[in-house]
């Protein structure tokens, strides 16, 4: 295939609007105005002074090809990888949470005293897992029920 010389004429457009040019005329035509930004500026303004209305077979050739295996299946695989990658970040997320709880109710306060630990255990220093959360449970229910209590003060005072 010949090289096109020289930059695309309004008439070199609209013959291939109108479909006279031959399969190898209307190549060179488009891969010259891919690679010329003045030719692709006219072939842009003429076919936006005469919008073009799509070839018939370019509908049903659409949907032939969404209803294709192969787009199902990557749609598919789109959409459930979408709910995998959801399903994984709330998992890190409750894994955090937990840990930090844990940790939180587990581990002895930092700056705490020798004394204050004896102060805090006094009869063993070494609690099991299930007994420190037996003891912060007390905590918990406290901070729970104040914050219903708080909750059930602003409703009386916003229906006031």
């Amino acid at each position: 295939m010949e090289k096109r010389a020289g930059h695309l004429t309004e008439k070199d457009v609209e013959d291939w609007m109108t479909g006279l040019l031959s399969p190898e005329k209307e190549q060179q035509l488009l891969t010259h105005a891919g690679t010329c930004d003045h030719c692709a500026g006219l072939l842009g303004f003429c076919l936006e002074q005469r919008l073009m209305e799509p070839p018939a077979y370019l509908r049903d050739e659409i949907l032939e090809k969404s209803r294709s295996l192969e787009i199902r299946t990557a749609r598919t695989i789109h959409r459930t990888s979408g709910q995998i990658r959801l399903f994984l970040y709330s998992l890190k997320v409750g894994f955090a949470l937990a840990v930090s709880l844990s940790m939180l109710f587990v581990l002895p306060l930092h700056g705490e005293s020798e004394f204050q630990r004896r102060a805090l255990f006094p009869e063993r220093t070494v609690q099991t897992v299930t007994e420190k959360l037996q003891n912060g449970k007390g905590a918990v229910d406290t901070l729970m029920k104040a914050l219903a209590d708080w909750t059930i003060f602003l409703d009386e005072e916003e229906s006031k």
